[in-house]
């Protein structure tokens, strides 16, 4: 049974724009995957998919205003928690985009680099370390009702893709855009709708249902 543990903010928790609750099981992209992983799985083989996403959740910061979300301080964590792991999927970045921090694309870049850091520095219950994927989030919509903490957010939130996807091949790791199928709605400017949500679990699981892990690194 191949392990996943999805980390990310508050697009992997699950916000829904309208209203600010979770969307529930069967719209979260997460839960999406899970069920178009399984679809056509072996019961021996069935993936199991852990959600380990927190609103407002950051790369590397520290956020004065609300605690606990620096990811490099709650990964290594959860990563001893839920080993042995075949895969990690990073889905971070839009937070560290807040004006509050060092939000050029290339040093939230780097913060990733920590996080993939991280995973290859724990010890996978004396397994070899866990895959990892990058994912860089879906970008900010242009109508954005946050707009003044994240000062130009949706530019940033474009050039993050480069920037992943060059630090995701020199450390090795698999890459996914997901400016290619989704942004996030014009209702907040920040968070995927429910069209969002399908559309980029269905990327994902094209990406895991190519015929060999080498194409997923390709």
């Amino acid at each position: 049974m191949p392990r996943i543990l999805c980390f990310g903010d508050s697009n992997t928790w699950g916000y829904n724009p309208s209203n600010g609750h979770r969307w529930p099981e069967g719209v979260r992209w997460t839960s999406r995957l899970a069920d178009s992983l399984n679809k056509s799985a072996p019961s021996d083989a069935r993936w199991y998919l852990i959600e380990e996403g927190l609103n407002g959740r950051t790369s590397v910061w520290d956020d004065p205003m609300k605690p606990h979300r620096d990811g490099s301080s709650a990964l290594p964590m959860l990563l001893l928690s839920h080993r042995p792991l075949d895969w990690i999927v990073i889905m971070l970045g839009t937070n560290d985009l807040k004006s509050q921090f060092p939000s050029e694309p290339a040093w939230i870049a780097e913060g990733i680099r920590k996080l993939i850091g991280q995973v290859r520095d724990t010890d996978n219950a004396g397994q070899t370390s866990p895959n990892i994927l990058v994912v860089s989030p879906p970008p900010m919509h242009d109508k954005n009702n946050w707009a003044t903490g994240f000062h130009h957010g949706r530019q940033k939130s474009l050039q993050l893709a480069e920037c992943y996807r060059a630090v995701a091949k020199e450390e090795g790791c698999a890459f996914y855009d997901a400016a290619e199928v989704c942004e996030a709605s014009p209702i907040d400017g920040l968070h995927l709708d429910a069209q969002g949500h399908e559309a980029l679990a269905e990327g994902l699981a094209r990406l895991f249902n190519k015929p060999s892990k080498q194409d997923v690194f390709s």
